[in-house]
């Protein structure tokens, strides 16, 4: 029996790539709930993993080395109680996938880390921002 009553018993997590933001929801969701919870993530596009995204995820102890990145399309299984999308494109794919469903689909605006021209300091400094955004929305939804 589920102990929380806010955690949900499927969570998808979708973005534009699933290289950097939704696998990193996915591996933080997992850590924190994985007994709990079934978690995926994919992109409009799969994308390919990220190493910087990688590496963060290792300083907070979660070895995403092995993730493979996935597309909306190809995820076979659609019953999720709850998608969350990282922008507005993906939140239009998810509603188009889960329109005639009873999925709770949520909007978590993140910006991509990728952007902007910076040196790798910089950029891990953008991934490790946004992991701690997504991880602080995780506890937030479902802590």
């Amino acid at each position: 029996m589920n102990k929380n009553n806010k955690l949900p018993a499927s969570v998808l997590f979708v973005c534009t790539l699933n290289s950097i933001r939704s696998p990193m929801a996915e591996g933080m969701m997992k850590a924190q709930f994985g007994g709990d919870v079934y978690v995926q993530s994919c992109g409009l596009e799969a994308g390919e993993l990220s190493d910087l995204m990688v590496a963060v995820m290792r300083e907070k102890g979660i070895d995403m080395s092995g993730h493979k990145p996935k597309t909306l399309a190809g995820i076979a299984d659609t019953n999720f109680d709850v998608v969350i999308a990282f922008n507005a494109d993906a939140e239009a794919a998810a509603r188009a996938v889960f329109d005639d469903s009873d999925t709770k689909i949520e909007v978590w605006p993140t910006p991509d880390p990728t952007q902007g021209a910076m040196d790798v300091r910089a950029m891990m400094d953008n991934f490790r921002a946004v992991r701690d955004v997504v991880e602080m929305r995780i506890g937030k939804k479902f802590g």
